[in-house]
């Protein structure tokens, strides 16, 4: 990536797939979609870092 540009550049793509790419907790992703509308929110499954869970209007 520093034949891109410079390792300023290549710092700044790693930083920002650091913060993007990072999963988030799961208490975190139930709030955020109380947050934006959903009136019910619940886990179908869960296992070790995994989780599958719905929100309804």
């Amino acid at each position: 990536m520093t034949s891109l540009k410079d390792e300023n550049y290549r710092d700044q793509v790693f930083d920002y797939i650091k913060k993007e790419d990072t999963p988030r907790p799961l208490v975190y992703q139930l709030e955020l979609l109380k947050k934006v509308g959903f009136k019910d929110v619940d886990v179908l499954h869960k296992k070790l870092c995994f989780a599958s869970f719905v929100g309804f209007n």
